[in-house]
């Protein structure tokens, strides 16, 4: 229940809306302590990405790196816009994520701006038609107003190469969130590091939130966004006359365990022939797949399904273009 005023509201909406609503909506210091605060910011960013299970902290070479490793942004060879559009769990979760990265951005090696964006449309409250009365068959709820639950997060990123084979990155990042009359904003860092530990074997990780991002309501309360690790290995050979990717991935820190108190392990695979490419990955125990395509050099397509145990399942999709 909601309290308005003198009025009481009821929240009447499916069970993906309600969690979000909930989690973004009643920031307590209860949220803040079961590491939940920050679990927006951990949904993913790419169609290919999300493909591979979200095993991408060591294989991601795109403009999404600002997201997933900011040391990867060294690499960066031209000037490119990122798109990604989802309508997740059949339109009950709205994912948008754009970025644009530059290469050799003065000291860095590469530079990169992007936004996520995740909403939940229409929520509806409703309240009795007699707020004095009680509830019965004459004092039934309505809707009374539909709102619109939304969390978006800035980051401006830089790469550095270190060497042949050490390559170290710094995303900052603000923050905005927004549902009903509440709303909340917050600022943090993450380091991102990669290793090049021999030809076709990449060790990287992404420490997200080294400082504890603070995200502070207009209800003057502070909720707290603690810090976590991913981990990565990929490992890149030929084979068949294409290229075969695979990489593994763990999360620890944060909220980063399944339900039953394990870590989270991420696995994918990808084979690239020409301007094809093939995915699957795998993340705590749900099945993604994907594919890709260049129809051009300088324009690459990417599309992804998500399996879901308990909502529907989701499909991505992103572009990504040179200019």
């Amino acid at each position: 229940m909601v309290s308005r005023g003198t009025k009481t509201r009821a929240i009447c909406c499916n069970p993906a809306a309600l969690i979000v609503l909930v989690l973004a909506a009643l920031p307590s210091s209860t949220i803040a302590a079961t590491g939940f605060a920050g679990e927006f910011l951990a949904v993913g960013a790419g169609a290919r990405a999300m493909a591979l299970g979200n095993a991408y902290v060591a294989l991601v070479d795109d403009a999404t790196a600002g997201y997933w490793n900011s040391a990867a942004l060294s690499d960066v060879q031209a000037n490119t816009a990122y798109l990604m559009h989802a309508d997740r769990f059949s339109g009950l979760l709205n994912q948008d994520f754009v970025a644009v990265a530059l290469p050799g951005f003065s000291l860095l090696h590469g530079f990169s701006a992007s936004l996520l964006r995740l909403g939940v449309e229409d929520i509806e409250f409703t309240a009795l038609q007699d707020p004095s009365a009680a509830l019965g068959p004459d004092n039934r709820p309505v809707v009374s107003s539909t709102e619109t639950s939304a969390d978006y997060a800035l980051y401006l990123s830089g790469g550095r190469r270190l060497g042949e084979r050490l390559d170290i990155g710094v995303s900052l990042k603000g923050i905005y969130r927004t549902v009903s009359s509440f709303s909340a904003y917050g600022f943090g860092a993450d380091v991102g590091l990669r290793y090049r530990l021999a030809t076709g074997i990449t060790l990287a990780a992404n420490l997200r939130d080294i400082t504890t991002t603070p995200i502070i309501w207009n209800t003057d309360t502070t909720d707290r966004i603690r810090p976590s690790v991913n981990l990565g290995v990929a490992v890149t050979h030929t084979v068949a006359g294409g290229r075969t990717s695979l990489a593994i991935g763990s999360r620890a820190g944060g909220n980063a365990k399944d339900q039953s108190g394990a870590e989270l392990i991420n696995v994918g695979i990808e084979y690239e022939y020409q301007r094809l490419a093939l995915r699957a990955g795998l993340e705590d125990d749900r099945q993604a797949f994907g594919i890709g395509l260049r129809p051009h050099d300088r324009l690459q397509l990417d599309v992804a399904f998500l399996q879901h145990d308990e909502l529907e399942d989701s499909y991505l999709f992103s572009a990504s273009l040179e200019f």
